[in-house]
């Protein structure tokens, strides 16, 4: 069959074989398993093939039934391509749904009609009414009118590819770097064939015409192959990045083999502002050698596959970022090839750090010692403070079963208390012993809690109390001794005094007052110290008291214990305050202390209630020589000083009493001479003050009591004792 050369039979023939080239590179990417992608490069590349090589024979051919026997391959090119190339769009956009079985069928159904009806039946009468061949300027070429069949392919033809052209184009525009050029390069391939192929029909008007849309594929197929290789179409895949990489809060860097960056979102270059495409690693990571070294491979262990820290320092501080790499393989599977890109992976975890940093520090100066146990008993995590505390590393101590450290008679319990930290979820308290590196035994208070509710490790927070329990000991030691052999053996002396004055005569007489004087105010710093004891280790609570009634009668019996001293009181009706119920003790204290350190013969005591602030104010006035400076202090700097007197323990009586009861204790000193000790307490509510009222009266509270009540507070008694009234009083 003789053949006829034409213009086009040679870019046809080029075009023919770039796309076996690609077909054959796209088929060996096709091996790595990338889906849908390659799949359909190598659909566009087979399309175009049989395409180009059959229209180059059809064009070559010089009788009609040749012509129109290569025609039914080049249908067969048309089908291929007119479902490889919208699916190959649909792929490098990730519009992946379209793969599915029914949505691909939808997708190859008018294409693959229309080659199907071509390869079996021919063109001529399906698509082409009348063919016959016809001189195009000194070649022959296939006339023919166009049937119904025909337009209606070419329309869906030219309107599938104008979708794909427009998502290219969207793409172009809102992608970035690499991704951008690729899909800029793409829609150029796409697009140049369809407008040939509509500009050819537009110049021929009817005449015989040459298709240019299989033409152009010999230009295109360099533009085809600069974005395969030069723009990493199969390497550099935009899959997901729409989704994920432009708004992803972490940094993202991709690097080619070359250790070029290709592409970066808006976090990493605000980490890296030096990061552009086209730039090269060293100079885009100058701030950070071990980046551009894990791209590069420049660094003693080659390029990395890991996840490292860098510490950057951004303007007052640091910034401390965790770095993922993660390798773009060449070719995976197949053996002796590199890797042909890189992605980096930037996380900021300052504040992450920061935290970190700070509770690493607070249990690492922490006095306690804090363990980490598993539910296997083993020590997990011990703080540095067990070396302090204990005398052992804990590299000593990790690994080791936590009971091995505990006394023997102690471990049943700080087992069971380990066992029920686990089911209950609880805290659970300990007291127990662990061994010293020393051989002695140091006494801890424990507590075993759960770390987390779904995690089997419990927290252990060990306080070293041996010390508090000796001086609680030695305490206790003390108070034995005031209270009862120092009570005892004043008792003793006071007796045997008494015994030596019918045996001394009366200048002796003045050395036993001193001892009687002495030995009372040596009972009486016993009894102080029974009462602090009382005070510090007494489990009742608060209470209503009518402060009134109880100032009235201390008063009263001040009087009676000491009948030299003048004592005057004044108070409201009722004032009912919530107290500790050890408040009599306080007031007791404050007034007995007002007369015994009295240096005048006949001493004035001031006692008054008013209310103050919500609450009740109980002031106790004395002109005796006042209280010392240092003793007050004990209040005002919160420390103890040395005590000249007894009255030392009973103001440390008075503040811890009138403390408990939510009150505030102040000591003035009077002009010309005197002390103003002043109790302030908080009321008690309506009810609680109501039930006072009728307990003291002896009987229910009515409804004139309580629209009294108010009243009631504020008319006042005023008492004088030892002497009556300021004016009676003799002077001193």
């Amino acid at each position: 069959m003789p053949w006829q050369p034409t213009p086009y039979t040679a870019p046809l023939l080029v075009a023919a074989v770039a796309a076996v080239s690609f077909a054959a590179y796209a088929a060996t990417k096709g091996r790595r398993g990338d889906g849908p992608l390659v799949h359909a490069f190598v659909g566009v590349a087979v399309g175009s093939g049989i395409w180009s090589l059959a229209y180059a024979a059809q064009l070559s051919a010089t009788a009609l039934d040749a012509t129109l026997f290569w025609n039914r391959f080049v249908w067969v090119g048309i089908g291929v391509l007119g479902v490889a190339w919208p699916a190959f769009v649909l792929a490098y956009l990730d519009r992946t749904a379209w793969f599915r079985p029914r949505r691909f069928a939808l997708l190859c159904l008018v294409p693959a009609t229309a080659a199907g009806g071509a390869l079996l039946f021919g063109a001529a009468p399906l698509f082409y009414r009348a063919p016959s061949l016809a001189d195009a300027g000194g070649y022959l070429v296939v006339e023919f009118a166009p049937t119904p069949a025909l337009l209606a392919f070419v329309g869906y033809s030219y309107a599938v590819n104008l979708l794909t052209f427009l998502a290219l184009g969207r793409a172009a525009l809102v992608r970035e770097g690499v991704f951008r050029r690729q899909a800029a390069l793409l829609l150029v391939a796409g697009a140049a064939p369809t407008v040939a192929g509509i500009a050819g029909l537009w110049s021929a008007a009817g005449s015989p015409f040459v298709d240019l849309t299989p033409v152009t594929f010999a230009a295109t197929s360099g533009v085809i192959g600069w974005v395969a290789f030069r723009g990493r179409l199969l390497d550099l895949s935009p899959i997901a990045r729409d989704a994920v990489f432009a708004n992803l809060a972490d940094g993202v860097v991709v690097a080619d083999a070359t250790g070029r960056i290709v592409d970066a979102n808006g976090p990493a270059k605000g980490l890296f502002p030096s990061v552009a495409v086209g730039r090269d690693a060293a100079s885009a990571f100058d701030r950070a050698p071990s980046v551009a070294e894990a791209v590069t491979g420049e660094g003693d262990a080659g390029p990395r596959e890991d996840e490292f820290r860098v510490t950057l320092d951004h303007g007052n501080g640091h910034r401390f970022l965790t770095v993922s790499v993660h390798p773009i393989a060449a070719d995976r599977g197949v053996t002796g090839r590199g890797r042909s890109g890189t992605v980096l992976l930037f996380r900021d975890v300052t504040e992450r750090e920061t935290l970190q940093r700070r509770y690493r520090t607070l249990i690492e100066k922490s006095p306690n010692v804090i363990a980490v146990c598993g539910a296997d008993g083993l020590l997990r995590y011990v703080s540095p403070s067990v070396e302090r505390l204990l005398g052992r590393s804990p590299a000593e101590i990790e690994g080791r079963p936590i009971v091995d450290l505990v006394h023997p008679d102690d471990r049943p319990e700080a087992q069971r208390a380990f066992e029920r930290a686990f089911e209950t979820g609880d805290p659970q308290p300990i007291d127990h012993r662990i061994a010293h590196a020393d051989g002695n035994w140091r006494r801890f208070e424990t507590t075993v809690e759960r770390l987390f509710d779904d995690a089997e490790e419990v927290v252990i927070t060990a306080t070293d109390v041996t010390e508090s329990r000796r001086y609680e000991q030695r305490l206790q030691v003390l108070n034995r001794v005031l209270r009862h052999d120092l009570k005892n053996d004043a008792n003793v002396i006071g007796g045997y005094a008494e015994l030596l004055r019918d045996h001394v005569d009366a200048e002796g007489d003045g050395y036993l007052d001193i001892i009687d004087r002495k030995v009372e105010t040596l009972t009486h710093l016993s009894d102080q110290a029974r009462e602090i004891d009382v005070a510090l280790h007494s489990e009742r609570g608060r209470t209503t008291i009518d402060l009134a009634e109880l100032v009235e009668r201390l008063c009263a019996s001040l009087d009676s214990s000491f009948p030299h001293a003048t004592v005057r009181v004044s108070t409201p009706a009722v004032a009912v305050a919530h107290a500790d119920e050890l408040l009599e003790s306080a007031v007791r204290n404050v007034l007995e202390n007002a007369v015994v350190h009295s240096d005048r013969d006949r001493p004035t005591v001031e006692a008054s209630v008013a209310a103050a602030d919500g609450g009740y104010r109980i002031e106790v006035a004395d002109d005796g020589p006042g209280i010392p400076p240092a003793e007050r202090a004990v209040f005002s700097e919160a420390r103890e000083t040395e005590l000249e007197h007894a009255s030392g323990l009973g103001l440390w009586l008075v503040h811890w009493i009138v403390t408990e009861s939510g009150g505030e204790l102040d000591i003035e000193t009077r002009e010309p001479t005197g002390t103003l000790v002043a109790m302030w307490l908080p009321a008690a509510d309506g009810e609680d003050r109501e039930a006072a009222v009728a307990e003291r009266d002896g009987g229910s509270p009515t409804a004139a009591d309580g629209e009294n009540s108010a009243a009631a507070d504020d008319e006042s008694s005023t008492a004088a004792y030892g002497g009556g009234s300021a004016a009676a009083d003799p002077p001193d």
